[in-house]
């Protein structure tokens, strides 16, 4: 096994901790990675690859390994573990290493994002507005010291930005639907909850074959703050959002887009979102 470690994560959960957890549950560590650089060079050749932190850390393994036979095992030690808790990987690392030597593989499905003639890879979901204002925010201001309190601080991150938000025209064209709107938040979606465990629809599968579409205007900021605001958030909203489920997405009028945890600066250039069903192994 690789394995493929974030040093701050797990309240910095030590390289020979993980390691002799991995090894007294019957496994072999070949090669310990710490820098994202060594990723598409160095996975190539395992047998699998353990990913031990939080969803960023996960997410970048994953679109490496994307369409490839590799299988991908998670021990997630960040603060939100979306992309775990969507799976139902949960318990502690002496567990989740146990559970490996049965060998259950799922597969998972992969966006794919295209701007400007390159294309990016999402695990989680791509989107344009509140969720790409707030991860390029957060990244700037807001520690993950304190754990207990970072979801709590990014749930207000996100109600600060959106009390200042202006909505913004988009032509978004969903499986050949197409809808020219203002909105506050397009984000197409391959995982139940992303961000600070945000749900914003019930009605989506990381194994379907389908992204699950929100689009949110002005009339919906009402019912987006009393959801954030809500303490049971991170977990289904009682009155869900309305979604849509497809396959292809293109939008039109974005400045900016995140894909996972990633901002870039689109510059205009028209976007076009698609999935590619069942492509990364998952070690469950």
């Amino acid at each position: 096994m690789y394995l493929y470690w974030n040093h701050t994560a797990g309240g910095g959960l030590s390289l020979d901790r993980l390691t002799s957890v991995i090894e007294r549950a019957g496994h072999s560590v070949v090669r310990a990675i710490d820098d994202e650089s060594d990723l598409p060079s160095n996975l190539g050749d395992a047998e699998c690859v353990v990913v031990a932190g939080g969803d960023g850390t996960v997410a970048r393994a994953g679109r490496v390994l994307a369409g490839g036979p590799v299988p991908l095992a998670i021990l997630p030690l960040g603060t939100a573990n979306n992309i775990a808790r969507s799976l139902d990987i949960r318990g502690d690392i002496e567990q989740l290493a146990g559970r490996w030597r049965d060998g259950q593989v799922v597969k998972i499905d992969v966006g794919v994002a295209e701007v400007g003639g390159s294309a990016h890879r999402f695990i989680e979901s791509v989107g344009c507005g509140l969720v790409t204002s707030c991860i390029a925010e957060g990244k700037a201001t807001l520690a993950k010291d304190h754990p207990e309190t970072h979801l709590a601080e990014a749930r207000e991150l996100y109600l600060e930005t959106l009390r200042d938000l202006t909505p913004r025209h988009y032509d978004i064209t969903l499986d050949g639907e197409r809808v020219s709107r203002e909105f506050l938040l397009v984000e197409a979606l391959n995982t139940p909850s992303i961000g600070p465990m945000l749900e914003f629809t019930a009605d989506v599968s990381a194994a379907d074959g389908f992204l699950s579409v929100v689009l949110l205007s002005e009339c919906d900021r009402a019912a987006l703050v009393a959801f954030l605001k809500a303490p049971g958030a991170g977990r289904p909203a009682p009155a869900e959002f309305r979604s849509w489920r497809v396959k292809t997405i293109e939008i039109a009028g974005a400045d900016r887009l995140h894909v996972d945890d990633r901002v870039m600066d689109t510059g205009g250039t028209p976007i076009s979102i698609g999935i590619h069903a069942r492509s990364l192994a998952i070690l469950a």
